[in-house]
């Protein structure tokens, strides 16, 4: 199970290399201003992105100057990235996939370098599992700066959400670990905020 599993990542991985770097992805641009613009996409050198609206058309370079993120269509579900300032990285935005939205975001930082990784599995980040470069951030509506999740889950999970027992429950049950943050992140926001 786990060699099939390692192909088929491994044959999604090849495809969409392919395609992103081809710059065929159907995607939608989107601006600070709530202005978009519908047209082809990837992402570069982890935090840009090459953009443009025809097929015909050279590709231009955005960062999250006045882009606030990009969203890639054409998979089961649309892809969202988000540009988001990080507590100890101020210097400049990172573009980091939307896994959850509520009270509390979801980000998540895959380490590649230079194409487009989307989530292919509703509930698995990026590449299919919690691996040394995958980073999760957390931001609540009233932060200005993401919390990047680092050192040991269970620690770290209680110091930014401690305040619902619920999660700590499922974590003391194994039902929340690295795997199931999303899962996580949408119990928080469905059961521990107050509207």
């Amino acid at each position: 199970m786990k060699c099939a599993m390692k192909n088929i990542i491994i044959f999604i991985l090849c495809l969409i290399s392919f395609v992103v770097n081809s710059q065929t992805q159907e995607a939608t641009l989107h601006f600070y201003d709530g202005a978009s613009i519908e047209g082809y996409g990837l992402i570069f050198q982890k935090y840009k992105i090459k953009f443009r609206a025809s097929l015909e058309d050279e590709p231009d370079v955005w960062d999250g100057t006045i882009v606030s993120g990009i969203t890639f269509h054409g998979f089961e579900y649309d892809v969202e990235f988000g540009y988001v300032y990080a507590k100890n990285h101020e210097r400049y935005p990172l573009l980091l996939e939307i896994l959850a939205e509520g009270e509390v975001t979801l980000y998540v930082n895959v380490a590649r370098e230079s194409y487009f990784i989307p989530s292919f599995e509703e509930k698995i980040p990026a590449v299919g599992i919690h691996l040394n470069g995958t980073k999760y951030y957390v931001k609540r509506k009233d932060e200005d700066l993401a919390t990047k999740l680092k050192g040991r889950f269970k620690k770290c999970i209680i110091e930014y959400f401690g305040e619902c027992s619920g999660i700590i429950k499922r974590i003391d049950n194994h039902e929340f670990r690295w795997a199931t943050m999303i899962d996580l992140v949408n119990y928080y926001n469905d059961f521990c905020t107050e509207e």
